[in-house]
C-alpha cells in the first residue's frame, strides 16, 4: 500500500507539473534578429505562442547586421541565439576559438523578387536600356562589408564587367535605404524583403539584376547559437529549435502552400519589421523562401569560405567547425521532416 501511495502521489506531481502555466517554467533566451521578413519564423513562433508552450520566454533584439556587435554579444554570452547571413566575423570567431555555431537555416534566395539591385528611378531617361556596366561611378547602398551581400555584389559587378573600384560603396541599414533613395544620397541599393517591396510601390527604383539570377538557392539568413547557451542549457535550446521551426512551418503553410491564415503571418511580420502597408507586405512575402525543416547547406558554406578567404576576409578556414547539428537534428526527431 505504502509503495501504491508513493506511485500515486508521484503520478500526481507530475499531472501537475505538466499542467501548470507554462510561463512559471519558462526559460529566457535572447535572440538578436534584423527584423526582416527572413525573421518571419522566430515572429511566428513568438506570436502563435510556440516558444512559451517549449517553456521559452523570447526575447527578440534589434541588430542592424549579423557581423560586428551581434557577433560581440553571442560570444560574451549576452545573447544566447542570433541569426543573419554566415559571414567573415563567423569564420573568424570559430577558428579563434570563440563559442559560436550555426544551427539551422532560416531563409534562402527564393522566387524572383526576394532581393534585388535597384537604380534611382530619377537617373533613368526614358527609353534607356539599363545596364550594370552603366553604374561606373555611382554610388551603391549594401548593408555590410564583412558578409554575404558583399558576395553578393562581387557577382553583381561582374556581371557588368566591374569591380570594387569602380563604385562609391556606403553601408547603412536597409531600412535605411528607402529614405536615401528618396533623397538621392544613393544611386544603387541592394534591397530585400520587404523594404524591396516599399521602393518598387513608391516608384522610386528600378531593378537592375535579381538575386535570384545570381545566386539561385543561397542561404541569406542562418539561427546561430552561442556556445555557453548549448552546454549550459542544451534542453533549452533543443526546445527552441522546436519552436523555431513550427514558426517556420506555418509560414510555410500560410505564406507557400496557402493552407493556413495569412493574416497572423502579417500581423506578426508587421509588428516587428514595422511595415504598415498590408498590400505591400503582402507582396513582399510572397517572395520570401523560409526552409521548413532547417537544412544547412555545408558545400555552400565552404564555398563561401574559399571565396572569403581569397579576398582576406578570414585568417583561417573553419566550414565544418562552425556547424553544430545536434539541436536541428533532434527537433527533427520530434516533429518529423517537412515534406
Amino acid at each position: 500500500m505504502r509503495r501504491r501511495e508513493l506511485w500515486q502521489g508521484w503520478v500526481a506531481a507530475l499531472v501537475l507539473a505538466l499542467c501548470a502555466p507554462a510561463g512559471a517554467q519558462e526559460e529566457k533566451v535572447k535572440v538578436g534578429l534584423l527584423m526582416i521578413n527572413a525573421d518571419a519564423g522566430v515572429f511566428l513562433a513568438q506570436e502563435l505562442g510556440f516558444f512559451q508552450e517549449q517553456g521559452i520566454a523570447a526575447e527578440l533584439v534589434y541588430f542592424q547586421s549579423s557581423s560586428g556587435p551581434q557577433m560581440f554579444a553571442l560570444t560574451t554570452g549576452e545573447l544566447e541565439a542570433g541569426s543573419g547571413s554566415i559571414s567573415p566575423a563567423v569564420f573568424n570567431a570559430a577558428s579563434g576559438g570563440v563559442g559560436l555555431k550555426v544551427v539551422a537555416t532560416k531563409s534562402v534566395i527564393g522566387p524572383n523578387g526576394a532581393g534585388k539591385y535597384l537604380l534611382r528611378s530619377a537617373l533613368v531617361d526614358p527609353g534607356e536600356q539599363l545596364s550594370i556596366r552603366a553604374i561606373k561611378g555611382k554610388v551603391v547602398a549594401i548593408n555590410t562589408m564583412t558578409g554575404t551581400s558583399r558576395l553578393y555584389l562581387n557577382r553583381f559587378l561582374r556581371q557588368g564587367g566591374l569591380s570594387e573600384g569602380d563604385v562609391t560603396i556606403r553601408v547603412m541599414a536597409f531600412k535605411d535605404m528607402v529614405g536615401a533613395f528618396s533623397q538621392g544620397s544613393v544611386d544603387v541599393a541592394f534591397m530585400i524583403q520587404p523594404f524591396l517591396s516599399v521602393i518598387e510601390e513608391k516608384k522610386i527604383g528600378v531593378p537592375l539584376a535579381d538575386l535570384a539570377q545570381l545566386y539561385p538557392g543561397h542561404v541569406t539568413n542562418s539561427l546561430f547559437f552561442s556556445e555557453a547557451f548549448m552546454r549550459s542549457r542544451p534542453g533549452a535550446a533543443e526546445r527552441f529549435l522546436i519552436a523555431f521551426l513550427k514558426g517556420q512551418r506555418a509560414f510555410y503553410d500560410a505564406a507557400v502552400k496557402r493552407k493556413g491564415p495569412m493574416d497572423r503571418v502579417l500581423a506578426a511580420v508587421a509588428k516587428y519589421t514595422r511595415v504598415s502597408d498590408r498590400r505591400s507586405l503582402e507582396r513582399a512575402l510572397s517572395f520570401t523562401e523560409l526552409d521548413p525543416n532547417g537544412e544547412v547547406k555545408l558545400d555552400m558554406i565552404r564555398e563561401d569560405q574559399e571565396w572569403y578567404f581569397q579576398m582576406g576576409l578570414i585568417k583561417a578556414k573553419a566550414a565544418v567547425e562552425i556547424v553544430d547539428l545536434r539541436f536541428l537534428q533532434s527537433a527533427l526527431r520530434v516533429l518529423g521532416p517537412y515534406r
